[in-house]
């Protein structure tokens, strides 16, 4: 990918549209979720690690400059906030390292501790795709 070609990354992200200025695109798509957890707060926490998420797909291209498809990742958060039971229902990139790289970052996602005792679970899928 050369310099001079400007692309973005835009992830609609649960209700909200975020872009931001980079080399490819990544959109993670909007989560069903059940619980006490806000849309608002996962919506931020998969936010603040898009770029991470982006930069998985970024480095595969390296590889397989046309690569594009969707990794969903499904996903429960536990009352302390942490994120377990991360597990990848459904990967058309047919890349494994992006894959497991995406499933790295949602697994280290934090969220605010909650007093329920009840895990909240989510599937959430990121699609990539070149944009000129």
């Amino acid at each position: 990918m050369g310099s001079s070609s400007f692309r973005s990354i835009c992830a609609l992200v649960a209700a909200g549209l975020l872009c931001l200025g980079a080399a490819d695109v990544a959109r993670a798509g909007a989560g069903s979720y059940r619980g006490t957890i806000d849309a608002f707060v996962v919506r931020q926490e998969i936010k603040k690690d898009l770029p991470k998420i982006t930069r998985c797909y970024e480095l595969a291209l390296r590889h397989e400059p046309e690569l594009e498809g969707k990794v969903s990742v499904r996903f429960a958060v536990i009352h302390t906030g942490y994120v377990r039971g991360v597990h990848v229902v459904e990967n058309t990139t047919g890349s494994a390292s992006v894959e497991r790289c995406v499933a790295r970052i949602v697994s280290a996602l934090r969220f605010p501790r909650r007093r329920t005792r009840r895990s909240v679970r989510f599937t959430f899928p990121f699609v990539f795709a070149l944009q000129d």
